[in-house]
Order: structure tokens, then C-alpha cells, then sequence
């Protein structure tokens, strides 16, 4: 019996026949156009254009080269006139150590043992009685447990495949030169927005510049691709795959490229799609990110929102507790101002100057899909120089209905700058709730907010304080 060495993950064996196959093979470099568009869900379409010479009648043809990932109840192959499509199957049981040994069961494989001083090697014929929690192997005189060497088969069991395959019969008419176009979604692939957004505080202006970040993570890579990314949402019923993740040795090649120009932009139905003006390569387990959309000198307000939950129904006796208020920097999505471009979904990354011209980081947030006309409000951080101080002043039901609670309150903003500021304080009121008296007036801006705008001078503070009534 001849016996082909087993090399690490198989790379021998991907060369090797399978025994009993049959069916033409449509291989990558028969294809003529690939377009891939990218979901934001872990989700691909993948459109593969191939071009073949069918013979007359019925035949079939293995499309190598698909994802890892594919979606098989989702493939269909799109062909030509007087081409019919007859059925289609998914190959997906891989040519892995693991899959060999399995399909060897109670099959002879060869033990390959190296003589420990002179290097020489022996082969000892073995058959597989079980690959269960280990291997056990039936030698002539002897079972064994574990595998003392390493292993050569004499073949490749069949429908075992070095990459996952769709395999198409097709039937023609007549013997010609056709394209097919092999289409599927797929998990692995994935893309969401980021953006880098610059403050100039002297102007009250900004800069506004997006990337829409690219993952592949299917196991097959997508040379020359012409790329499209879909933004919105779309309902999914199968689950996502779940990605692999970057080790040590694919973490090279995470690095980022970015594109010269910005992308064409579309509606199609009630979604929005990006189309990339140049072939793009998605290497397997790769990130690339490209040029989005920017916009310049876009107007924008910062202001200072304290948010607190006081407590109406009960006593508090504590110290009072202090925060630092949030900044919040707002501006609109405006077609005349800018951006007046639809936002995707993703992270903004807040970036300033300091006094040398140096870019800092100051924050980032998620932001949702921001279509045009509606604003964005973005709370990349607290203010240090501002504080917070809420306290508690009184608490009684004495006199009151049975669900009625009345409590006192003072809340002083402290104000370390050099320049005066406006604070809003919100205050999250629970049940049916009446303001008895306040030294300032508030604003109901919800059914359960009470809103103070407070102006705090350059190193100094202010304060508010209000009584209120709550019914459970």
C-alpha cells in the first residue's frame, strides 16, 4: 500500500484528488466580476460572475473559492439563456486532520514512527477503531491509544474539500462559452462608521470626517471586489455567524487603509448605499477602513447638563452629593450648515487643539442613524471645572394624603473657570408630581423632567432651590 505523508493542516493533501469526483471545475480565476455588498449585521452579498465552456446536456460545475461562511439556503446560480439550472449543494465537510481521520474509521492508515538515533523512519499499517475523545488504533498484534507519530493516508475519502464548494448542475442545449453569476449572503463580513470629528471652540465651528471601517472575517478573501456598503437596518431571521477572533499571528494584518476620495451615496428602497469608485481587496481576516464623507465649518453648541434622580419619597440623611455635569456638543445635520449628508451608525471621536496646534482626544460616543434635518447631540465627557452639589433640605408627610410626599431641595453649581457659564440641571421627578415654590422657574420638558437653566459666574457658584409635592 503507498502511503502520502500527512503535512501540517493539511497543505499535502489540498493538491490530491478526491476519489469518485466527477463534476467540472468553475475555479477562481475563471471569474470575471465580483461584487460584494456589506451589511452592518455580520452579513454579506456576494455576486460571483464566472466564465465556463458547457458541454451539451446535463453537468456539474464546482464553484471553489466561496465563502466559509456562505448562507447555503441562500445561494442561487443566475444563468444565461438556454441554461437551466437544476439543483445546487452546499460542499462544507472540509479536507482538515480531523475530518481525514474521521472518514478513515475502520479504515488502514500508516503510522509513521522516527527512530530516536539515526533519524530513520518505519511505517507500520493501522486501522482506525475510533477517533471519540482520542485515537485508537488496532495494529496487527496490538490496540493502541493516542497516535505515537504522525499518520499517512493513501487517498482523500470522498466529499472531503480542500475549500467549501457549491456545486451547480446545470443542463444545456447546446455546447458554448457561458457566464454564470453564483450568488449568496454570507456571515464574516461587516462595516460600521467612525468618525473624527475636530472642534474649534474660538469659531464655535467644526470638521467632520467619516470612514466606514470594513471587517472580514469570513475565511476566504475578496480580491478586486467592486464594494458597496448598505446602511440601515435590515431584518435578519438566521442568526449572525460568530467571527472568529485576531490572534497573534493575523493581528499584522488589522492595519487600516484609507481611500482618496469619498464614496458615491444612493437610496435604494429606505436604505442608503455606498458605492466605492475603485476595486477593493478584502483580505481574509482583514480591517480596512475608507473614506466616507467630511464637512467643514459645520456650527456648534456646547453646553452643560446635569442630570439627577432626587429622592421624593423618602428621607435622605446624608452629605450633599456632588457631580460634574456632562458636556454636551449639539449641531444639526443641515443641508445648508453641513453635515446635510444621512450619518450611518457608529462611534464619533471627539479631537481639540491645545495652545501649540496639537490634537487632543477628548471623548468619543455611539451615535444612531442621523438621517438629514435632525441633530446630533454628543456627550463626549464631564466638566472639571464645574461643579454639581444636590442636597436634601426637608422631608415631611405630616398633614398629607396617604400616597403625597412633600420635600425641600437646594442644588449649587460651582463654576472653576474664567468665563461665566449656563448649566442645566434636570431634575428626574417619579410620579405625579407639582413644584410648591422655586427660587428660579423650571421648564416641564417631559412628563417626569423639571429643568433648571442656571448661569454661574466666572469663579463663582450659584444656586437654586424648589419644594415639591409627589403622589405615588
Amino acid at each position: 500500500m503507498r502511503y502520502a505523508a500527512l503535512a501540517a493542516a493539511g497543505a499535502l493533501l489540498a493538491g490530491l484528488p478526491a476519489a469518485g469526483a466527477s463534476e467540472v471545475a468553475v475555479p477562481e480565476d475563471s471569474r470575471t466580476h465580483l461584487a460584494v455588498t456589506v451589511y452592518g449585521n455580520q452579513l454579506a452579498l456576494v455576486q460571483d460572475r464566472r466564465r465556463i465552456v458547457l458541454d451539451t446536456g446535463e453537468q456539474s460545475l464546482s464553484f471553489t473559492g466561496v465563502s466559509r461562511q456562505v448562507i447555503p439556503s441562500s445561494a442561487f446560480v443566475a444563468a444565461t439563456e438556454g441554461v437551466r439550472v437544476l439543483s445546487l449543494e452546499h460542499r462544507f465537510d472540509l479536507l482538515t486532520p480531523e475530518a481525514l481521520l474521521r472518514r478513515s474509521l475502520g479504515r488502514e492508515v500508516g503510522v509513521v514512527r522516527t527512530h530516536p538515533t539515526d533519524g530513520t523512519e518505519t511505517v507500520e499499517p493501522a486501522e482506525v477503531l475510533s477517533v471519540e475523545a482520542g485515537v485508537v488504533l488496532r495494529y496487527r498484534d496490538r490496540i493502541e491509544t493516542g497516535v505515537p507519530g504522525r499518520l499517512v493516508f493513501d487517498a482523500v475519502p470522498e466529499g472531503l474539500t480542500p475549500t467549501p464548494a457549491l456545486v451547480a448542475t446545470v443542463a444545456t442545449d447546446e455546447a458554448a462559452e457561458r457566464e454564470l453569476d453564483l450568488v449568496y449572503l454570507t456571515n464574516g463580513l461587516s462595516w460600521q462608521a467612525d468618525y473624527v470629528l475636530e472642534l474649534d471652540d474660538d469659531t464655535g465651528r467644526l470638521t467632520l470626517t467619516g470612514f466606514a471601517t470594513v471587517h472580514n472575517v469570513s475565511g476566504t478573501s475578496l480580491p478586486g471586489a467592486s464594494l458597496a456598503l448598505m446602511a440601515g437596518d435590515v431584518r435578519r431571521v438566521s442568526p449572525p455567524g460568530m467571527p472568529p477572533m485576531p490572534t497573534a499571528r493575523n493581528a499584522a494584518v488589522m492595519a487600516m487603509e484609507a481611500a482618496p476620495d469619498a464614496m458615491e451615496r444612493e437610496a435604494i428602497a429606505d436604505l442608503h448605499l455606498y458605492t466605492v469608485a475603485e476595486p477593493v481587496t478584502l483580505a481574509d481576516l482583514e480591517t480596512r477602513q475608507l473614506a466616507l464623507l467630511s464637512a467643514a465649518d459645520v456650527p456648534f453648541t456646547r453646553s452643560y447638563v446635569s442630570e439627577s434622580r432626587p429622592s421624593v419619597m423618602r428621607p435622605v440623611r446624608r452629605d450633599a452629593a456632588e457631580d460634574h455635569p456632562e458636556v454636551r456638543i449639539n449641531f444639526d445635520n443641515d443641508p445648508e450648515t453641513g453635515p446635510g449628508e444621512p450619518l450611518p451608525a457608529g462611534i464619533v471621536r471627539v479631537f481639540g487643539r491645545d495652545a501649540g496646534d496639537a490634537l487632543r482626544f477628548l471623548g468619543e460616543q455611539q451615535i444612531a442613524q442621523v438621517p438629514v434635518g435632525r441633530s446630533v447631540e454628543l456627550a463626549p465627557g464631564r466638566a472639571f471645572d464645574i461643579t454639581v452639589s444636590r442636597v436634601q433640605t426637608e422631608f415631611t408627610r405630616a398633614g398629607l394624603a396617604d400616597d403625597a410626599f412633600e420635600s425641600a431641595h437646594r442644588i449649587t453649581v460651582g463654576n472653576g473657570k474664567d468665563q461665566a457659564v449656563t448649566v442645566t440641571v434636570v431634575e428626574l421627578m417619579t410620579g405625579d408630581w407639582t413644584i410648591l415654590a422655586e427660587s428660579a422657574p423650571h421648564t416641564k420638558t417631559a412628563a417626569d423632567r423639571a429643568e433648571w437653566s442656571i448661569e454661574v459666574p466666572a469663579q463663582g457658584e450659584a444656586t437654586v432651590t424648589y419644594r415639591v409635592r409627589v403622589r405615588r
